[in-house]
């Protein structure tokens, strides 16, 4: 059975069942820092993840806020070009369980603590193209992991996007906080782009994904982002 979101691991794995190498058990809250990666936080202000990097959302070892703005934009790698991505956020429980999903068909979940601000149909102009609100304070017990995913519902693959990012902002001040940009893209139409896990101290981080999935809606995307937490 998978261990809980969030949750710390309790204890060794029983004698004489060493877990396999590369694959050590641990909890999807506090995962190793892979090369290159690690954990850092917010109190030197902005900060720009690498991919598989960890933030957490405090400032001097406080909460920072309760109610957060995810802003994803992209823009077509050619001129002239649309392309309709779609920008949706998976809710998860402490066992990986699929409690809900927020996308342009369904905006507003978890009695309204995440909503959704409608499909952008072509990634033009500047700034975010589909924003989700997340009240942090608001979310139910039941809910210790959110996962941010991007889908190409009209089947161009991310090689023919540009410029395709993730943003973290105070919901009230509207100030960047957390900003990761996907700077290689692969030919699939779905893609993982940041993960927020609720710790069992109630502080919640975030980490940089970048993880490309076939599918084109995020109804594909349940399962590996269930196993990506």
């Amino acid at each position: 059975m998978a261990p809980p979101v969030g949750q710390p691991v309790q204890g060794p794995p029983p004698p004489g069942r060493r877990p396999a190498p590369g694959r050590a058990r641990r909890s999807p809250g506090r995962r190793r820092a892979r090369p290159g990666a690690g954990k850092i936080n917010l109190d030197k202000g902005r900060v720009s993840l690498q991919k598989n990097q960890t933030v957490s959302l405090v400032k001097g070892g406080k909460p920072l806020l309760s109610q957060v703005k995810m802003g994803l934009g992209w823009e077509p790698a050619f001129r002239g070009k649309d392309i309709d991505l779609d920008a949706s956020v998976i809710a998860y429980g402490p066992n990986r369980n699929h409690v809900d999903s927020c996308y342009f068909g369904k905006l507003s979940i978890v009695n309204g603590a995440i909503k959704h601000s409608g499909d952008n149909l072509t990634g033009e102009g500047g700034g975010d193209d589909e924003v989700i609100v997340v009240d942090l304070g608001r979310l139910p017990q039941d809910v210790t992991g959110l996962v941010f995913t991007v889908n190409s519902f009209s089947g161009q693959k991310f090689t023919e996007v540009a410029k395709a990012y993730c943003r973290l902002m105070d919901a009230a001040s509207g100030e960047e906080l957390v900003r990761f940009d996907l700077t290689n893209a692969e030919a699939q139409t779905g893609v993982m782009m940041a993960k927020l896990i609720k710790q069992f101290t109630g502080e919640w981080e975030m980490t940089g994904m970048g993880q490309f999935v076939k599918s084109r809606t995020v109804r594909g995307m349940v399962k590996p982002a269930a196993q990506a937490l």
